[in-house]
């Protein structure tokens, strides 16, 4: 018995001595990986910082990323992210943000997964699709487009899977985005519409969260067939 009850505290004893040595292994791996990723981005910081030297760029070292060209050669470019939030405040905003109002203003985003459309494109939105025979949606008060009734055309099927996707599609009808100068880093204008009046959607996005500023065609240079066909291109991409 007292054989038994040994081997048994011995047991208790080594596993209790193989959790405590995982402990220390995961976190001495931890650190390590903490140290490596850490390393990498004062590396990337220095390269950085001699692109922007040889390019004259202005902008702030953090909102830049490196990228290669198909030649090997690496150049800058605002981080996806960034553009991101900055397009989303222009939109919550309906205008140009500035550099302090932007945090805060994309503390206002919609948070549930599916198709939200800003306050001033909702009327606009419905059209579009209206006018593609697309009658069976509206928008809730919240600004989500939900479906009245099943179908089962190409479009729809599309545009319902959107609806019921992990992701947020924030759609804008306005011509114009907002976001940051490649050089300077400065927020600005981007009036797509009139600078190309045949393009039809200006994406942006971050992890699962896809902006679509959408022309207002103005111009006339588009159909609204034209118009939904790049829409559903992106909400299907």
């Amino acid at each position: 018995m007292k054989k038994r009850n040994k081997i048994i505290i011995i047991t208790i004893i080594v596993v209790f001595l193989l959790i405590v040595a995982g402990l220390i292994f995961q976190n001495k791996k931890e650190e390590i990986e903490n140290k490596t990723e850490n390393e990498i981005d004062i590396e990337d910081e220095k390269i950085i910082n001699e692109i922007k030297n040889e390019i004259n760029a202005t902008g702030d070292t953090d909102i830049y990323q490196i990228e290669e060209e198909y030649d090997g050669r690496q150049i800058l470019q605002v981080k996806p992210s960034i553009q991101f939030e900055t397009a989303l405040a222009g939109i919550l905003k309906k205008g140009i943000p500035q550099e302090n109002e932007v945090s805060n203003l994309v503390q206002e985003k919609p948070m549930q997964k599916g198709i939200w459309i800003s306050e001033n494109s909702r009327e606009r939105f419905l059209t579009i699709l209206k006018e593609n025979d697309m009658h069976a949606y509206a928008i809730n008060e919240q600004g989500y487009v939900y479906t009245t009734e099943e179908r089962e055309e190409p479009k729809a099927k599309i545009l319902n899977t959107a609806i019921h996707s992990d992701k947020l599609y924030i759609i804008d009808v306005s011509g114009t985005s907002y976001v940051r100068d490649e050089f300077s880093g400065e927020i600005s204008e981007y009036p797509f519409e009139k600078m190309d009046p045949y393009q039809a959607v200006d994406s942006y996005e971050s992890d699962n969260q896809i902006i679509l500023q959408i022309t207002t065609n103005t111009a006339g240079k588009l159909s609204n067939q034209e118009i939904l066909k790049e829409i559903l291109l992106n909400l299907e991409n």
